[in-house]
């Protein structure tokens, strides 16, 4: 059973992570042609490329998530899926699940013994064709109800206000804090891409947070409470600041490894205050990456003030969990930390 979980879920992150470089192209594009436009210039292609590959996320995470558990073959049955989860109005949620029907039929798929005469077409024809066939049509079955959800959670996405926005906001950054792009922040991450996939903005702010929270403040934090840390995180942390600028959170894994339940707290806290800041505020962006999605950003000084809220709740924690360590803990924090490196 603990075996089976493990596989479903190192299927989703695969899918994740070969979805995230058409989130970030896509949303990049949109957030481009939507500031370009505003100096007159003609950017309808750029936005239609950008929504158009979004149109295309349901069958990219199939896909992928097929590829996690089959491998290739499992990639064209995935896609088809994700093809009938969009045209259902599955989404997001319906492309994941096509993923693991294609992926888990294709194995069964694999195991059917077939006469010598034909064995030569099973990889090419016989997998491609039965899995994509029997793929769609189990999604067309089994993807109802998940565009059932999908359009009922767009509905509460589009209307959460007040404390319910705000309680969303600080568990997105929490979870994003939590792990630093592991899995549960993975998790929080699909939940944002399903709400960017419907037009729903609001979510991906508050992710900001918890992705820039843990490595900006533990590295400032080294720098303004040098005692509390040893040599090793001092000379990192210069570092870990500039890639936590950047959106890269996971600078600050070391600094949660040598000592999880003084930083991670403080993380999630910081990531937490950000997140509903967000929200609280309605703010939105439709862009990725840290400090690079500022200049198009609506209330730009907003949004900043939220990350440097979360960012300072972050810093006054560590400064009052973390302790100073001892010679024994400084050699053995910098082992940890130079394996590392």
């Amino acid at each position: 059973m603990k075996n089976a979980v493990l596989n479903l879920k190192r299927a989703l992150m695969t899918g994740v992570s070969y979805m995230l470089p058409f989130i970030v192209g896509a949303g990049m594009l949109i957030a481009l042609g939507t500031v370009l436009s505003q100096f007159g210039l003609k950017t309808g292609p750029m936005l239609d490329l950008g929504y158009g590959l979004f149109g295309f996320i349901p069958h990219i995470v199939g896909a992928y998530v097929a590829f996690g558990i089959a491998d290739r073959p499992g990639i064209a049955p995935g896609f088809a899926g994700g093809y009938v989860a969009a045209q259902i109005g599955a989404g997001f949620l319906g492309g994941i699940l096509a993923g693991f029907i294609a992926g888990y039929l294709v194995n069964l798929l694999k195991k059917v013994p077939v006469h010598e005469y034909i064995y030569a077409l099973k990889p090419m024809l016989l997998i491609p064709l039965l899995g994509i066939a029997f793929t769609a049509l189990a999604m067309s079955i089994l993807g109802q109800p998940i565009a059932w959800l999908q359009t009922t959670l767009n509905v509460w996405l589009t209307g959460v206000s007040g404390s319910s926005a705000v309680l969303l906001g600080a568990v997105i950054g929490a979870m994003m804090a939590f792990d630093m792009g592991g899995p549960l922040g993975k998790i929080a991450l699909t939940f944002v891409v399903g709400a960017y996939s419907q037009g729903i903005y609001g979510p991906n702010a508050a992710a900001f947070p918890g992705i820039m929270t843990a490595p900006v403040s533990v590295a400032l934090a080294a720098m303004l409470f040098p005692k509390k840390f040893n040599t090793v995180e001092r000379k990192n942390a210069p570092a870990t600041l500039v890639t936590g600028l950047f959106g890269i959170s996971e600078g600050a894994i070391p600094y949660a490894m040598a000592n999880p339940f003084r930083t991670i707290p403080a993380f999630m806290a910081g990531a937490a205050v950000g997140g509903g800041m967000m929200m609280a505020l309605d703010l939105e962006t439709k862009m990725f990456s840290g400090l690079v999605a500022l200049p198009f950003t609506d209330r730009w000084l907003l949004f900043s003030l939220s990350i440097l809220v979360g960012v300072a709740v972050s810093i006054a924690l560590l400064y009052l969990l973390k302790k100073e360590p001892t010679p024994e803990e400084e050699d053995e924090i910098s082992d940890i930390l130079d394996i590392m490196e």
